[in-house]
């Protein structure tokens, strides 16, 4: 199938993913975008993936200790972040990944379905939900209580978020050597910057956003 043909889901990917710096994390960030370039829309949602992306993404979680995603997406998109779209026949006993939200407000829901799906799955791992030093306890006693490990980072920048770096080495402490970020705009944007990223997979949906 047409999985095949991607280099990071060959038989050779091991070596891709483990090419990575002692003391973090080896990083794979995915995004889809318009033709124009357009990730994300301020109104409202903006769809860029197909069914085809869709299968390469699960795909793709199957083969990462940990999946990252921004506060925004699990507010808007309320995403389970689990292994859904491969075949058990194809990766008998699929393992899902570490679910990893980065909330530096402790805006998570207690009801979301990152913090319901393990209690109706054991396979399912509840969220690591990555904070500053600055947020609010008595959320933290909230998400604590729904089953979240909250993760506190003394690295900030002046807006309170935890540097990714920081964040990229605790990860790493806590057992996580292959690391997916997912997005949204804004966490894409950051790892970008901050040059942590070791392989980039983009989906160019055949669209004009303007």
């Amino acid at each position: 199938d047409f999985l095949s043909h991607i280099p990071l889901l060959s038989s050779n990917s091991k070596q891709i993913l483990d090419q990575n710096s002692e003391g973090r994390p080896a990083i794979t960030l995915t995004y889809a975008q318009s033709l124009d370039g357009k990730i994300s829309r301020a109104d409202q949602r903006l769809l860029l993936s197909g069914d085809e992306s869709a299968a390469m993404t699960h795909r793709l979680r199957t083969m990462h200790d940990g999946i990252l995603v921004g506060v925004g997406t699990t507010l808007f998109d309320d995403p389970q972040l689990s292994v859904r779209l491969v075949p058990e026949g194809v990766l008998p006993g699929v393992r899902h990944p570490q679910p990893i939200v980065l909330d530096s407000k402790l805006r998570t829901p207690p009801t979301a379905r990152l913090l319901t799906g393990p209690q109706n799955n054991p396979r399912l791992h509840p969220p690591w939900i990555v904070t500053g030093t600055d947020h609010n306890i008595q959320r933290r006693v909230e998400l604590e209580r729904a089953g979240a490990r909250v993760i506190v980072i003394d690295d900030c920048d002046k807006a309170g978020r935890p540097r990714l770096t920081a964040v990229a080495a605790t990860l790493w402490r806590s057992g996580i050597q292959r690391l997916m970020v997912e997005g949204g705009a804004h966490v894409i944007q950051s790892f970008l910057r901050s040059q942590l990223v070791d392989v980039l997979i983009i989906t160019i949906a055949p669209v004009l956003v303007g």
